[in-house]
């Protein structure tokens, strides 16, 4: 075959040749463009200047067997640092406004500096707690944010 494309014979062979090789470059080159596309970090820490408006937790979710058997029908959000509600949910309206749970805040100074604390609003009782720096990103142990990278 070899010896019949040196002396110009199927044309149509060369040309098919070089085609497919095209094609086999080209979806190489996009394969490649794809793969480090794919690996561009994302940034997951709000930008400073877009505070974090809530919090998911035990308190507002579901579990898998759709039982909300003693988990809070309406909880807030406080910032410690602010004294004010950020989020809500009352879970019998499926709602985040706040104007959908009944309860009156009265800030108390046994509550954790620079935290959020979520209470249940027919209780009153703080039923759960976490730091968090002056954006409001939960801070870990170290005070390092939750969601930073390792290392």
């Amino acid at each position: 075959m070899l010896s019949r494309i040196k002396k110009g014979e199927n044309m149509k062979l060369v040309l098919g040749i070089t085609a497919a090789a095209a094609i086999l470059v080209g979806g190489a080159i996009g394969i490649q463009a794809a793969h480090s596309n794919t690996e561009t970090p994302v940034t997951r820490t709000p930008v400073p200047d877009r505070p974090i408006g809530g919090y998911e937790g035990w308190w507002n979710s579901t579990p898998i067997s759709g039982s909300t058997e003693g988990l809070p029908q309406e909880t807030v959000a406080v910032n410690t640092r602010t004294g004010k509600i950020i989020d809500a949910f009352n879970r019998a309206k499926n709602s985040t406004l706040i104007s959908d749970v009944a309860y009156d805040l009265v800030p108390d100074p046994e509550w954790p500096a620079d935290s959020i604390v979520i209470i249940d609003a027919t209780s009153g009782l703080v039923i759960e707690d976490f730091r968090i720096d002056e954006r409001g990103i939960p801070l870990d142990e170290s005070g390092r944010p939750i969601d930073a990278d390792a290392g």
